[in-house]
Protein backbone atom coordinates (compact mmCIF):
# COMPACT_ATOMS: atom_id res chain seq x y z
CA UNK A 1 0.00 0.00 0.00
CA UNK A 2 1.20 3.51 -0.75
CA UNK A 3 0.76 6.18 1.95
CA UNK A 4 1.23 9.85 1.06
CA UNK A 5 1.87 12.57 3.65
CA UNK A 6 3.44 16.03 3.40
CA UNK A 7 6.11 15.63 0.70
CA UNK A 8 6.74 11.99 1.60
CA UNK A 9 5.52 8.59 0.48
CA UNK A 10 5.78 5.26 2.23
CA UNK A 11 5.40 2.14 0.10
CA UNK A 12 4.70 -0.80 2.41
CA UNK A 13 5.12 -3.42 -0.32
CA UNK A 14 8.51 -2.15 -1.49
CA UNK A 15 9.46 -1.08 2.04
CA UNK A 16 10.54 2.31 0.72
CA UNK A 17 10.31 5.77 2.20
CA UNK A 18 10.67 8.71 -0.18
CA UNK A 19 10.92 12.41 0.58
CA UNK A 20 10.41 14.82 -2.33
CA UNK A 21 10.71 11.81 -4.63
CA UNK A 22 14.15 10.85 -3.28
CA UNK A 23 14.66 7.50 -1.58
CA UNK A 24 15.42 7.85 2.14
CA UNK A 25 17.55 5.12 3.69
CA UNK A 26 15.99 3.89 6.93
CA UNK A 27 16.74 0.88 9.07
CA UNK A 28 14.15 -1.92 8.98
CA UNK A 29 12.84 -1.23 12.49
CA UNK A 30 12.56 2.50 11.77
CA UNK A 31 10.48 1.65 8.70
CA UNK A 32 8.35 -0.74 10.76
CA UNK A 33 7.70 1.89 13.46
CA UNK A 34 6.72 4.49 10.87
CA UNK A 35 4.52 2.00 9.00
CA UNK A 36 2.83 0.94 12.23
CA UNK A 37 2.10 4.52 13.25
CA UNK A 38 0.70 5.39 9.82
CA UNK A 39 -1.41 2.22 9.68
CA UNK A 40 -2.87 2.99 13.10
CA UNK A 41 -3.21 6.75 12.60
CA UNK A 42 -6.85 6.73 13.74
CA UNK A 43 -5.82 6.16 17.36
CA UNK A 44 -2.94 6.79 19.73
CA UNK A 45 -0.56 3.83 19.56
CA UNK A 46 0.65 2.80 22.98
CA UNK A 47 4.28 1.98 23.62
CA UNK A 48 3.30 -1.58 24.52
CA UNK A 49 1.35 -1.99 21.27
CA UNK A 50 4.25 -0.62 19.24
CA UNK A 51 6.78 -2.86 20.96
CA UNK A 52 4.54 -5.90 20.47
CA UNK A 53 3.93 -5.18 16.78
CA UNK A 54 7.43 -4.12 15.75
CA UNK A 55 9.56 -6.25 18.05
CA UNK A 56 7.07 -9.15 18.04
CA UNK A 57 7.14 -9.99 21.71
CA UNK A 58 10.91 -9.78 22.19
CA UNK A 59 11.93 -8.10 25.40
CA UNK A 60 13.51 -4.70 24.71
CA UNK A 61 14.35 -1.77 26.95
CA UNK A 62 12.29 1.40 27.15
CA UNK A 63 15.22 3.24 25.57
CA UNK A 64 14.85 1.21 22.38
CA UNK A 65 12.17 3.50 20.92
CA UNK A 66 14.01 6.71 21.73
CA UNK A 67 17.34 5.47 20.34
CA UNK A 68 16.07 4.43 16.92
CA UNK A 69 17.52 6.85 14.37
CA UNK A 70 14.97 9.01 12.62
CA UNK A 71 14.67 9.30 8.84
Amino acid sequence: MLYLFENCSLDSERRELRRAGMLVAVEPQVFDVLHNLIRNREHVVSKDELLADVWQGRVVSDATLSTRPSP
